[in-house]
């Protein structure tokens, strides 16, 4: 397997410098939660016990007939572990070359040896941040034949819908297709509380805490709404007045402020049809998982 290409925004000096501007503004980006090795390790341990790829499989089998005769490429956007990806591309029984990309190295690296286990035709893994990255259309296009389709699974709710689906329809051709996810709450935001609040959700987001050695507070995880759209934030708010390091540079918190470390928001069907279609993107079928949770879209570029 060749090693993975690394965009020069996922470069040590680069990302220190867009941590520090987050930090200052109290959020934190979703690619930070996944970064080192062992945060990825815990992620996988906690997508393994509260979203089981066999649980939730179902949906993403769903989509495949309907992918187009010829697909040549698919490029997972924010691979994680490669498993529905790599479920998919079995069951279309045709040759595909499988592309996986992720802001954590270690989990593109991961992907692409699953697939190539798998007997799957993979390209060299990709490390960006879509929401942030430059010119990525222009890598990706380079490294893939059309018709193309692009993953996205599970990571469209950690962003404000802005800040993510126009970067998403960059990378589309007319003739490319995207397969993406969105979490869905039919019986209303608290009922999924639990699968946020709970120990491996807690043990995940504090080892950003103790790999940034952030302190002197509580980690809180509440839901959250306004008119339009539902979600599940993670806090981290200050007991006291707390000073950290990120290079040379200092940054302090106050007593009572608070960190902003996950955002999860939950769609429906019809918000999340509406919502990819403000921003160019054509949902022309829906599969939902068997219990409603997981609303998974077959899109198109509009």
């Amino acid at each position: 397997m060749n090693p993975p290409i690394v965009h020069d925004g996922q470069r040590p000096e680069a990302l220190k410098a867009e941590l520090l501007a987050s930090l200052k503004q109290g959020i934190v980006p979703p690619k930070f939660l996944y970064s080192s090795p062992r945060q990825s390790e815990l992620w996988l341990a906690l997508h393994e016990q509260y979203a089981p790829t066999e649980s939730l499989q179902a949906p993403y089998l769903e989509a495949v007939p309907y992918l187009p005769i010829g697909l040549q490429s698919m490029i997972a956007l924010g691979c994680g572990g490669g498993e529905k990806e790599i479920a998919m591309l079995q069951a279309y029984e045709a040759p595909v070359t499988f592309t996986p990309s992720d802001v954590s190295p270690s989990l593109a690296r991961l992907a692409a040896s699953r697939a190539q286990d798998a007997g799957i035709a993979t390209g060299t893994p990709l490390v960006f941040d879509l929401a942030e990255a430059a010119n990525i259309r222009e890598t990706i296009h380079a490294r893939s034949k059309s018709p193309r389709v692009f993953t996205f699974f599970g990571i469209i709710p950690n962003f404000r819908p802005p800040n993510i689906l126009p970067q998403t329809r960059a990378l589309m051709d007319p003739e490319d297709y995207l397969i993406t996810s969105a979490n869905l709450a039919p019986d209303g935001i608290n009922a999924i509380l639990p699968q946020y609040d709970n120990a491996p959700t807690r043990c995940w987001l504090e080892q950003f805490l103790t790999e940034h050695n952030i302190a002197n507070g509580e980690l809180r995880i509440s839901t959250r709404s306004t008119s339009l759209l539902e979600w599940v934030q993670a806090d981290y708010v200050f007991y006291h007045d707390t000073i950290t390091e990120i290079g040379a540079a200092q940054i302090r918190f106050e007593k009572g402020s608070a960190l902003q470390l996950f955002i999860s928001h939950r769609y429906t069907p019809e918000s999340a049809v509406r919502t990819f279609g403000e921003f160019g993107i054509q949902v022309d079928k829906t599969f939902l998982s068997s219990n409603g949770e997981e609303g998974v879209f077959l899109c198109r570029p509009q």
